[in-house]
């Protein structure tokens, strides 16, 4: 719960929501209506997230003398440098270096993230929160009735291994990631299981038709997300790129469901590795390793599975995570 004695408001979610980085640094609609937002409400506090719409949050802070907290869902600059777009990089880290430097505030989601703005920027320790990504153990959990109602739409046997990939599909880490599931992990598992499925969830997908295999499965977006998750035996998070924390490896474990991943894909999340979730370096022999065992392995599977479930209800549960926004939000109040 928010504290009662602030007065909070959020801009509802408008077309510049699509545009993304564009929409909120380059249309001048975005600031105008920020603007308006704030003089009406006369809020207590403005906050940006993420990165893209920081530079209205300056003027805001100027404008109207109030505290500025910028939520940084990834370190953006070492996101971009990583896909390999030199062009924007320098441009992201002046961004958000200004950014770091005008709030009075600065919300990361992990432990490293924290450590690398504050290597970055010279941004005192103190002027950092980790507030880690969580998701709603109550809403997202295993569901039988989801896993047989999912299954049987797609005509898939009690009997088949089904895996499954999970993300917003044109989204660079999520497409490369798609790419290794077609090339790398889905001939070696076809090979020993010819009758396994892969299921790849997420919205955007038709640019990676032409990776589709007989047994793999575009879903395209879906509402019962705890039904599909369930529905598969193993998640997969092939992933080498990206910053901040993966939520699908999160609602995943929610759903009580083995993971096998890269060490990027769960980069800043504290699961211990062959107890509640299985890593390997890369997209490599150790992976499908991970995967072939974990196939052959049904008590393995329901191990670590309930483990990572457990881990999500003991560290991710966002009912603390809150409790920690509203702390910060206390605290610039006062």
């Amino acid at each position: 719960m928010v504290h009662p004695n602030l007065n909070i408001r959020y801009c509802p979610k408008t077309k510049l929501d699509d545009l993304g980085y564009k929409g909120a640094l380059f249309n001048p609609f975005y600031l105008t209506e920020s603007y308006k937002m704030m003089k009406d409400s006369n809020s207590d506090i403005i906050q940006c997230e993420p990165l893209w719409s920081i530079l209205s949050g300056v003027l805001l802070k100027k404008k109207f003398d109030k505290p500025l907290i910028l939520v940084d869902q990834n370190v953006e600059y070492l996101k971009f440098k990583q896909l390999g777009k030199s062009h924007y990089c320098y441009f992201v880290r002046k961004l958000e270096k200004t950014g770091c430097e005008y709030a009075d505030k600065i919300i990361v989601v992990s432990e490293v993230d924290k450590s690398n703005i504050m290597k970055l920027y010279a941004t005192p320790e103190e002027k950092i929160e980790t507030i880690r990504n969580s998701v709603d153990t109550e809403a997202i959990r295993y569901s039988e009735e989801g896993r047989i109602f999912v299954r049987n739409m797609y005509n898939i046997s009690d009997e088949t291994v089904v895996l499954a990939f999970l993300g917003k599909l044109d989204y660079t880490p999520n497409f490369v990631a798609v790419r290794y599931i077609a090339e790398r992990i889905y001939p070696a598992i076809v090979k020993m299981y010819p009758r396994s499925k892969f299921l790849i969830i997420g919205k955007n997908h038709e640019p990676l038709l032409r990776y589709k295999r007989d047994n793999m499965i575009f879903t395209g977006y879906v509402n019962n997300l705890q039904g599909y998750l369930s529905a598969s035996d193993i998640f997969l998070a092939p992933l080498d790129s990206g910053s901040g924390t993966r939520l699908k490896i999160l609602e995943a474990a929610s759903c009580s469901r083995p993971i096998v991943s890269t060490e990027k894909g769960a980069e800043g999340l504290d699961f211990l590795d062959g107890k509640e979730i299985v890593m390997a370096e890369n997209v490599d022999e150790r992976f499908i390793e991970s995967v072939l065992e974990l196939i052959k392995d049904e008590e393995l599977r329901e191990t670590i599975g309930k483990n990572a479930r457990k881990k999500v209800e003991s560290q991710y549960n966002w009912g603390e995570e809150i409790r920690k926004f509203n702390e910060v939000y206390e605290e610039l109040e006062s």
